[in-house]
């Protein structure tokens, strides 16, 4: 199994990964996870993201698209 993963092969993502994983800045993943809406835990002193909590999030802010009158 790959340092990287845990239970159920989900990834386990730092805060540069999961950033890049999401295409958005550190800053950014910062706020988030200031503000509650993005899901992380700590292992010792370092915070981590699981694949799945970030799945989730990008499932939550999912918006859909408006039909068109043509």
């Amino acid at each position: 199994m790959n340092e990287r993963q845990i239970s159920n092969d989900r990834q386990i993502l730092n805060d540069k990964e999961a950033a890049d994983y999401l295409r958005i800045s550190q800053v950014t993943l910062w706020r988030l996870r200031k503000t509650g809406k993005i899901s992380f835990r700590r292992a010792a002193s370092k915070i981590i993201y699981t694949q799945s909590d970030l799945d989730n999030y990008l499932a939550s802010t999912k918006r859909e698209a408006f039909a068109c009158a043509a």
